[in-house]
């Protein structure tokens, strides 16, 4: 392969690698996307290439930079010149290229979708447009979602209390659990059993299907991004504290202990009932386990299967004779420090006291 061919590969391999960069970065500054699959090497593609293309010009470069710095007074022979200037494209061969260089980038930018811009609209407004089928899901395979996470959260080392076994009980039907449920905010004196708390954890987020894995609540794609911990105030055979429910053993681990009925309550903003009910689960979402297939329509799913979580919870403390009251007004770094949860890959979205009424 001759020099020229060499010398056009890397010019081809520079239009190529920077204008991916260009157009990438450009993408995600518009919809304030993490990052594009193969940006930053695309990026380290184009500094390459452009140091290799520096170094088989060098003498070039060096003879225009002594010329133009006055270094070197003498002028380059006339067939040096020619050379050059042969090398140079012709005037209508740049008025092309500047014409076609201005008409992408207009083009560019009148055919980049944007996102709605309101002059009132809040970030969720925002996101709900972003998020829809469009011209964002057609960007989106372009982009690095992340790999997919364990499905199951663990606790290792720490103490397991096995449950009782959830099913057998027969209470309200669904009919009459549907007639019947409220939000109960007020709660009598006395000790949930755990039965009881094996009920409700089943009822929330419970294997209903051990042979394929699916749970009581419905999951955008059975990826179950939802974790259950427990905040336990009056549950008999439990010391008072912080449990999480794990799932494929139907049991709790135990994370703290201690009467939490005040940090529990300052979390919630004061709401005195968080304090008053036997127990208050927690739900909170490894965002990553939906993202990874999701996309950008994940925190969508997320926050739908926490309702139908919350839902499930508040039949089933119905036909239990239990009261129950979903909260969503809570300090989020305050709960989530309460939980030793990061806040980002994985937080607190939801708060469900149940209580004896």
């Amino acid at each position: 392969m001759r020099r020229g061919d060499v010398e056009y590969l890397i010019i081809l391999g520079l239009c190529l690698s920077g204008l991916y960069v260009a157009t990438t970065g450009l993408v995600m500054d518009l919809f304030g996307l993490h990052r594009f699959l193969w940006h930053a090497y695309a990026g380290y593609v184009f500094v390459s290439l452009a140091a290799l293309h520096l170094a088989l010009h060098w003498d070039r470069v060096t003879a225009y930079l002594r010329r133009r710095l006055g270094r070197s007074r003498m002028r380059p022979r006339p067939d040096v010149r020619a050379r050059e200037l042969e090398r140079l494209p012709s005037g209508r061969r740049q008025l092309i290229l500047a014409t076609l260089t201005g008409l992408g980038g207009f083009l560019l930018g009148r055919l980049t979708p944007r996102p709605p811009t309101w002059e009132s609209a809040d970030l969720g407004q925002r996101y709900h447009a972003w998020s829809k089928p469009g011209a964002s899901s057609l960007l989106s395979a372009a982009l690095d979602w992340g790999p997919r996470p364990e499905p199951y959260k663990r606790y290792p080392g720490v103490p397991r209390v096995a449950l009782p076994d959830p099913r057998g009980f027969r209470g309200l039907s669904v009919e009459e659990a549907i007639e019947a449920r409220r939000s109960r905010r007020e709660y009598a004196p006395g000790a949930l059993s755990l039965e009881q708390l094996s009920r409700l954890l089943h009822a929330a987020n419970g294997i209903t299907a051990p042979s394929r894995g699916f749970r009581s609540a419905p999951s955008a794609g059975a990826l179950y991004p939802i974790e259950t911990y427990v905040i336990v105030h009056q549950v008999a055979q439990l010391q008072p504290g912080i449990y999480h429910y794990l799932v494929p053993e139907h049991a709790l681990e135990q994370i703290r202990v201690g009467d939490l009925r005040s940090a529990v309550t300052l979390a919630g903003i004061g709401q005195e009932m968080l304090g008053q009910a036997q127990v208050c689960l927690v739900l909170s979402a490894i965002f990553q386990r939906t993202r990874w297939k999701y996309r950008e329509r994940a925190y969508r799913y997320i926050l739908l299967e926490a309702g139908h979580i919350g839902q499930n919870v508040y039949l089933a403390a119905t036909s239990m004779g239990l009261g129950a009251c979903a909260v969503g007004a809570f300090l989020d770094d305050m709960l989530n420090e309460l939980l030793s949860l990061d806040g980002e890959e994985e937080a607190t979205l939801y708060i469900i006291a149940v209580g004896r009424v």
